[in-house]
């Protein structure tokens, strides 16, 4: 590219059944923006989604810089995101709803994967195609704070904006009562 920016793997879903024939599985450099989300600096990471028979393996870090507006004082501030995470995706609801147990869960013999019952809550079709981008996407959207504060200094909500002569709702003029 002419202006110097260097850009990841293309983004694009890959059907399951893809992923299935590739023994290493498929990795993705991430040096762009993504679609979902409004960031400052393109997303940076990488992604690794390995298919072993009924789960996909997926491990991924990323970072980038979003804009948030202060929850307390309505100033925007600059928040950093990332993520570093390991997720398992059953491939199929039926075999959950078979109760397939751990030992099963790799119907295509390969590599011996420890499994904790608890990392196993997610599922995906079989037949669908694994987003890599929206993957990234949610991961990230999952580190958005709850609450947005712009930190320790926080000067708080501007008090003298309210103008003194804007009528009182008479339903409210006891309080002002209270507070002269």
């Amino acid at each position: 590219m002419g202006d110097g920016l260097q850009t990841g793997d293309p983004l694009i879903p890959v059907p399951l059944q893809e992923l299935s024939l590739l023994e290493q599985g498929k990795q993705w450099r991430i040096n762009q923006r993504l679609s979902e989300l409004e960031s400052l600096t393109p997303v940076r990471g990488q992604l690794r989604a390995v298919h072993r028979g009924n789960i996909l393996e997926l491990d991924g870090e990323a970072s980038t810089i979003v804009t948030l507006c202060c929850d307390r004082c309505l100033q925007q501030f600059n928040h950093p995101l990332l993520f570093e995470t390991h997720e398992v995706l059953w491939l199929g609801e039926q075999a959950r709803e078979q109760g397939m147990d751990l030992e099963s869960v790799l119907e295509a013999g390969g590599a011996v994967i420890e499994l904790d019952p608890d990392e196993l809550t997610e599922s995906m079709d079989p037949r669908a195609d694994f987003d890599p981008e929206h993957w990234v996407f949610e991961q990230l959207n999952l580190q958005l704070p709850v609450v947005n504060r712009c930190g320790s200094d926080c000067p708080g909500p501007n008090l003298n904006a309210a103008v003194a002569d804007e009528p009182i709702d008479p339903r409210w003029a006891a309080l002002k009562k209270l507070n002269p």
